[in-house]
């Protein structure tokens, strides 16, 4: 999936995960006017957020790699 800007997260509990991914796909939805969002869950600490040209725009996907 092609991808521009990335954010990696480590996060330790699912209260700060959960508020980190909120803030995160956030800061990303102001960077675009033309493709969604794509969450990627690497491990049980590890999430990859970046924009996506094959997601839809005003979308955010969610992929686990678990």
């Amino acid at each position: 999936m092609p991808t521009t800007s990335k954010i990696t997260l480590k996060v330790e509990d699912a209260t700060s995960r959960d508020r980190q991914l909120e803030l995160t796909c956030a800061v990303l939805a102001r960077e675009t006017t033309s493709c969604g969002i794509l969450v990627t869950r690497v491990d049980h600490t590890t999430f990859e957020v970046a924009l996506s040209s094959d997601v839809q725009f005003g979308l955010i996907t969610e992929v686990d790699l678990l």
